[in-house]
């Protein structure tokens, strides 16, 4: 019998993979592309509709048959092998935008092998394992549709896979990682050497996101505290129970504060620390935390709500303070690959607590939304037998 079409791109794709020849590689590229079109049909995990209320509507979300993409200038296509959920896909639930186009792809994060490349394509090739925030500063308010087993993306905000991540570490990392370089980097006035000798909070440091800020946690913390390290702190603190003490002291935390027996800021002196990064986003916690800052230091934190009041920002003016959109505006291929670097020296990894495939997409939002995963909740969309190869 004759194979279907998308055994034929899949076909096509291992020949050109192993093709030493770039011009043969590149002349089976319109086969591929054919293949796909003739497939016609992929699983993705979408929008249904429009939220009218600007409520979060789980039951909108469903696993469909979509068409498969074609990359068009400065895009390629990529088979997704893996993803995860972050807050901000909770929130483009939540938003269901008034302009969007209807059913809506989701995700942000992926991490997969290219297929085909767009016009205007001179960085990767063919067969690339590749990673990245799939999601440009001009995008925004859309998403790339990483929840999906092929998805279009940006040539520009790909990096090439560190080999020592596997598929599902890889699909987890990119949106975390790139939110709080981009973070600590702007606390370092740009520097990536920027925060040696410095004390540094990471407020939610095993990512368990509190119950009153269900958009937070989602990774950030735990790959906050490396980043930190990474970076040259002399010494990262950490607040989180007293259950994921263990687990932030093996990322690298020097202090650890139980946040259900102590707040932070009766714990610490005044004006002893650096540099906080926010993980959480609680109302009040910029108030809070200025009182701990050194003169000239720099409170990040992820939400806008936590930000420090007017009152509090005239009495300490020398702090700086920011609240980064990193939803695109720090996804490029350059920081990817500072990622990769500090990921290939061994300061750099991403925990997993759960993973589910792509047909339990509603099971792996409620388990990001539940508040009880320590780490990223991970999307396995092709290699299924990886499963028995990451512990979980």
């Amino acid at each position: 019998r004759a194979p279907s079409p998308a055994a034929r791109a899949l076909q096509t794709s291992a020949q050109i993979e192993r093709a030493a020849d770039t011009m043969v590689a590149r002349a089976l590229i319109p086969l591929l592309v054919t293949c796909l079109a003739d497939a016609g049909k992929m699983r993705a995990a979408v929008v249904a509709n429009r939220s009218w209320d600007f409520q979060f509507h789980l039951e909108k979300v469903e696993v469909i048959d979509v068409e498969i993409p074609e990359p068009g200038h400065g895009e390629v296509l990529i088979e997704v092998h893996a993803s995860n959920i972050n807050p901000v896909d909770h929130k483009i639930v939540e938003m269901a935008g008034w302009s969007w186009t209807y059913p809506h792809k989701l995700g942000y994060d992926a991490a997969g092998k290219v297929l085909a490349l767009g016009k205007g394509c001179a960085r990767l090739k063919v067969g690339d394992e590749v990673w990245g925030e799939a999601t440009t500063l001009t995008e925004m308010v859309t998403t790339a549709g990483t929840y999906a087993q092929y998805a279009v993306v940006s040539e520009s905000v790909l990096g090439i896979k560190p080999k020592s991540l596997s598929w599902l570490e890889a699909g987890a990392m990119p949106m975390v990682a790139l939110t709080g370089l981009e973070s600590l980097l702007w606390a370092a006035e740009g520097q990536a050497a920027g925060l040696r000798n410095a004390t540094v909070l990471v407020l939610g440091g095993s990512a368990e996101p509190f119950w009153r800020s269900r958009y937070t946690g989602g990774g950030t913390g735990h790959v906050g505290i490396q980043l930190a390290k990474a970076m040259g702190a002399a010494r990262v603190i950490t607040t989180c129970s007293e259950t994921h003490r263990d687990f932030v002291r093996s990322l690298g935390a020097d202090q650890v504060i139980d946040y259900k027996k102590q707040n932070y800021y009766d714990v610490l002196q005044p004006k002893s620390v650096d540099v906080v990064y926010d993980c959480v986003g609680l109302k009040g916690t910029g108030d809070h935390a200025f009182g701990i800052i050194k003169e000239h230091g720099s409170f990040v934190t992820l939400l806008t709500g936590a930000t420090a009041s007017i009152s509090t920002r005239f009495h300490r003016p020398d702090v700086r303070q920011n609240a980064p959109t990193c939803v695109g505006s720090c996804s490029q291929h350059q920081r990817i690959e500072q990622v990769a670097s500090m990921v290939e020296a061994g300061k750099l990894k991403v925990h997993i607590g759960q993973v589910f495939g792509l047909e339990d997409i509603v099971k792996a939002y409620n388990q990001s939304l539940s508040g009880h995963s320590t780490g990223k909740v991970a999307l396995l969309l092709k290699n299924e037998t990886q499963h028995a190869q990451i512990q979980v």
